[in-house]
Protein backbone atom coordinates (compact mmCIF):
# COMPACT_ATOMS: atom_id res chain seq x y z
CA UNK A 1 0.00 0.00 0.00
CA UNK A 2 1.20 3.64 -0.56
CA UNK A 3 2.52 5.92 1.96
CA UNK A 4 0.62 9.03 3.01
CA UNK A 5 1.38 12.20 1.76
CA UNK A 6 2.38 14.68 4.45
CA UNK A 7 2.24 18.19 2.44
CA UNK A 8 2.93 21.76 3.59
CA UNK A 9 6.05 24.39 4.29
CA UNK A 10 8.60 22.66 5.40
CA UNK A 11 10.34 26.03 6.66
CA UNK A 12 8.28 28.54 8.36
CA UNK A 13 8.79 31.60 10.45
CA UNK A 14 5.35 31.96 12.57
CA UNK A 15 3.30 28.77 11.63
CA UNK A 16 2.31 26.64 9.08
CA UNK A 17 -0.82 24.40 7.79
CA UNK A 18 -0.26 20.74 7.15
CA UNK A 19 -2.39 18.62 5.46
CA UNK A 20 -2.44 14.66 4.37
CA UNK A 21 -3.50 12.26 1.69
CA UNK A 22 -3.58 8.49 1.11
CA UNK A 23 -5.06 5.71 -1.00
CA UNK A 24 -8.84 5.94 -1.77
CA UNK A 25 -10.58 4.43 1.33
CA UNK A 26 -7.70 4.26 3.50
CA UNK A 27 -7.27 5.74 7.31
CA UNK A 28 -4.69 7.87 7.95
CA UNK A 29 -3.05 7.88 11.63
CA UNK A 30 -0.29 10.41 12.72
CA UNK A 31 1.98 11.78 15.37
CA UNK A 32 3.95 14.59 16.09
CA UNK A 33 6.06 13.38 18.66
CA UNK A 34 8.21 11.51 16.46
CA UNK A 35 7.15 8.41 17.49
CA UNK A 36 6.47 5.48 15.00
CA UNK A 37 2.24 5.99 14.24
CA UNK A 38 -0.30 3.42 14.69
CA UNK A 39 -4.07 2.83 14.33
CA UNK A 40 -4.32 3.75 18.17
CA UNK A 41 -2.37 7.16 16.45
CA UNK A 42 -4.69 10.56 15.95
CA UNK A 43 -7.30 10.27 12.96
CA UNK A 44 -6.35 12.67 10.42
CA UNK A 45 -8.99 13.99 9.63
CA UNK A 46 -8.14 17.58 8.40
CA UNK A 47 -5.69 20.47 8.07
CA UNK A 48 -3.93 21.26 11.15
CA UNK A 49 -1.44 23.77 12.34
CA UNK A 50 2.41 23.94 13.20
CA UNK A 51 3.85 26.68 15.16
CA UNK A 52 6.92 25.13 16.69
CA UNK A 53 9.31 22.56 14.89
CA UNK A 54 7.52 19.32 14.39
CA UNK A 55 8.39 15.93 13.02
CA UNK A 56 4.92 14.11 11.36
CA UNK A 57 4.84 11.09 10.78
CA UNK A 58 1.84 9.05 9.29
CA UNK A 59 0.44 5.60 8.21
CA UNK A 60 -2.42 4.72 5.85
CA UNK A 61 -4.31 1.85 7.20
CA UNK A 62 -6.61 -0.68 5.16
CA UNK A 63 -8.63 -3.69 5.60
CA UNK A 64 -6.17 -4.01 7.82
CA UNK A 65 -3.39 -3.67 5.96
CA UNK A 66 -0.84 -0.91 6.81
CA UNK A 67 1.35 1.46 4.71
CA UNK A 68 5.27 2.28 5.19
CA UNK A 69 5.47 4.98 7.61
CA UNK A 70 5.85 8.71 5.91
CA UNK A 71 7.86 11.21 7.90
CA UNK A 72 8.26 14.91 6.85
CA UNK A 73 10.18 17.19 9.25
CA UNK A 74 8.81 21.12 9.62
CA UNK A 75 11.14 23.29 10.90
CA UNK A 76 10.66 26.74 12.46
CA UNK A 77 12.99 29.28 11.76
CA UNK A 78 13.66 32.75 13.50
CA UNK A 79 12.80 35.93 11.47
CA UNK A 80 16.74 37.40 12.29
CA UNK A 81 18.28 36.51 9.11
CA UNK A 82 21.51 36.45 10.22
CA UNK A 83 23.09 39.14 8.80
CA UNK A 84 23.61 41.42 12.04
CA UNK A 85 22.93 45.44 11.52
CA UNK A 86 22.93 47.58 8.18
Amino acid sequence: MTSPSINGNTSFTESTQVSMSGPDGAEIHYTTDGSTPTAESALYSEAFTLSATTTVKAIAIKDGQSSEVASRVFTKSSNDDGMGQD
